[in-house]
């Protein structure tokens, strides 16, 4: 996805949380983290010790936690975002926004042709309200069952950072290289040659047992390294 994300997070109460989600942003290539009125605390102590708790989950993920702003308002955080999109399970709340799959999010963000994109988690006990997400352009929801449906933070920021940055950009994870392929002669002619092997062993080979080896063998997507193998070893 070539839109840059910031993902903020409104007053969230545990560090360890934190850390968890920007490991989660690390994995995928995330970095840029804001926070809303964190932590419900007295703000001069929670300075002094939340990145020394966050790190105890923040694996290789400190420098997002050490680059985190921290701002006083979503209106705010969201200053240089054109595109804000909330999150909710929306199990307890119907707000009046648009509704968008997670599996289409990245698609509805990229249509929307914006320079950045802010997407909005709520505190961890309650989500967001109505009212923050009346402050959203619209909403993305995970499909989870009603027994249980809220998610842990960090894994909801796991999932919107994969489907975002990984999955929207459809790479694949491992390409393979280069390979020569057997020509169409060359399966008929191992198939032949399978044939006449199961023949002489005493199988009965008619058209439907050989067209069934013969589209096993395409089906295969055999190298013509791989062909050449077999046709030794029916040799033998």
């Amino acid at each position: 996805m070539k839109t840059p994300l910031k993902f903020i997070f409104s007053k969230p109460r545990n560090p360890d949380n934190l850390g968890a989600c920007a490991r989660a942003m690390a994995n995928f290539g995330l970095a840029e983290l804001a926070l809303v009125s964190p932590f419900e605390s007295d703000w001069a102590e929670v300075k002094r010790c939340w990145r020394q708790e966050a790190s105890v989950s923040a694996i290789n993920a400190m420098d997002i936690i050490d680059s985190a702003r921290i701002y006083d308002s979503i209106q705010e955080a969201a200053g240089d975002c054109q595109l804000l999109l909330g999150t909710s399970s929306l199990h307890h709340i119907k707000p009046d926004r648009d509704v968008i799959l997670l599996k289409d999010a990245a698609a509805y963000i990229e249509e929307r042709g914006v320079e950045k994109a802010g997407i909005l988690f709520g505190p961890e006990k309650t989500g967001l309200t109505k009212e923050d997400l009346a402050l959203c352009h619209a909403v993305i929801t995970i499909p989870t069952l009603e027994k249980q449906p809220s998610m842990n933070l960090g894994q909801s920021v796991a999932l919107l950072a994969y489907e975002l940055a990984v999955r929207a950009a459809g790479t694949a994870a491992f390409t393979r290289g280069k390979v020569t392929h057997p020509s169409h002669y060359e399966i008929s002619r191992l198939t032949g040659e399978i044939c006449a092997k199961l023949e002489k062993a005493g199988a009965k080979i008619g058209s439907y047992q050989q067209t069934a080896i013969s589209r096993g063998l395409l089906d295969a997507r055999l190298t013509k390294e791989a062909v050449n193998l077999l046709r030794r070893l029916l040799k033998n």
